[in-house]
């Protein structure tokens, strides 16, 4: 038996920009410039860093199938179209990947390291 629980998170990034600015306006210009989102493309506002600082959970609660497939569809309405088995994929398979760790196996995909943390958990 397993189930599906939906954990929502947020993630913090620092983000560097540097703003050149004639000497008679106030630096406060520069900070217009970041906040009013200047088009990153046309205007060449482009951060100059950005580090990750933290990832913290907001809410989890359990979903079912159907509401798995509905909200993937709904916020990833680009994907919509893909078969179901697909979007199943996306869920990660904890159980599969304990059993993994047990057997020895080694997972140097995108998860790996988590193994490591939640046993820290």
């Amino acid at each position: 038996m397993s189930k599906l629980v939906l954990v929502e998170t947020v993630s913090t990034f620092r983000h560097t920009y540097v703003i050149k600015l004639p000497d008679n306006e106030p630096n406060d210009y520069a900070l217009d410039d970041v906040v009013c989102g200047i088009d990153n493309l046309n205007d060449n506002l482009t951060d100059v860093t950005q580090n990750h600082i933290a990832e913290d959970i907001f809410s989890h609660r359990v979903i079912t199938e159907k509401e798995y497939l509905e909200m993937f569809d709904r916020e990833n309405a680009y994907l919509s179209g893909i078969p179901t088995e697909k979007k199943l994929e996306f869920i990660y398979d904890s159980l599969k990947h304990r059993e993994a760790q047990i057997h020895g196996e080694v997972n140097w995909g995108p998860d790996v390291g988590r193994e490591i943390l939640s046993e820290d958990c």
